[in-house]
């Protein structure tokens, strides 16, 4: 796991977790927004950089390393966090953990624990395993399932990310696939969170209603102060991914205390 820090001159600090499988290029517009007024700690998961080895391993092991990044550098609070999918899992249980504190967290399109009997588990992770090599292996099946002209941010030429995410996602090991489906969908969570102050909203793109509509029930039971938010015309990450002055805005009406 690593940490890149941008901003330091901003005394309000943001803890990014990014979502599954994306490079750390792929959040640069959004970062270089953010951090016109935030000190960010940008999380790279373990198995997601070539340039930095090692696999990812779970969802516990990833928080457990920001926690001790954290407290090593003297942070016990932050002023704001944000996490989408498998780092909206990683979000939902540093906030239950409660050993840094949050002014405030948006989850978006987080990942929450299955309760369903272990052989059912077992057959979704060799489903999403499989769906992630078929997309990783076949140019045509990644763009039918992120079409370019919806998923390209402006300005850019789709066809170079393209181009890039295919090279990209042939990086990621066996092993780095398996744990992060396992991972994200089956994480410990203790049974009650810490008692905190952290205000929290769950963000999903209102084109993705329909999947998350397990994980915001679990969420509404588990964290009661929650604020569910859908965003108009949007997928799962494309806000983060493809719009940064849209995301810049509905995250600043929220994490800033007079928004």
């Amino acid at each position: 796991m690593q940490i890149l820090e941008c901003g330091r001159e901003h005394r309000e600090t943001l803890l990014f977790f990014p979502c599954t499988a994306e490079p750390v290029w792929a959040f640069a517009d959004t970062i270089a927004v953010l951090s016109q007024r935030w000190h960010i700690f940008q999380v790279v998961f373990d198995g997601h950089q070539p340039e930095y080895p090692g696999d990812f391993t779970s969802v516990e092991q990833t928080v457990d390393e920001v926690t001790q990044y954290l407290n090593v550098h003297g942070i016990s609070h932050l002023d704001a966090a944000y996490g989408c999918s498998l780092g909206g899992a990683c979000l939902t249980r540093l906030l239950a953990l409660g050993e840094i504190s949050v002014g405030r967290a948006i989850i978006d399109g987080g990942m929450t624990p299955y309760r369903l009997p272990f052989l059912v588990r077992k057959l979704l992770l060799a489903r999403d395993v499989l769906s992630f090599r078929t997309v990783a292996s076949n140019r045509e099946v990644l763009e039918a399932a992120f079409p370019p002209e919806r998923f390209t941010p402006p300005g850019h030429d789709s066809r170079k990310e393209y181009n890039a995410m295919e090279r990209y996602l042939k990086t990621f090991s066996n092993r780095t696939i398996r744990n992060i489906f396992w991972s994200a969908n089956n994480y410990a969570l203790p049974k009650v969170p810490a008692e905190c102050g952290t205000k929290i909203t769950y963000w999903y793109g209102c084109d993705e209603k329909k999947d998350r509509r397990y994980n915001i029930r679990f969420m509404k039971h588990y964290f009661p102060q929650i604020r569910v938010h859908g965003i108009p015309k949007m997928a799962h990450a494309e806000l983060v991914l493809v719009h940064p002055e849209l995301f810049d805005h509905y995250a600043e009406k929220f994490l800033k205390p007079e928004g």
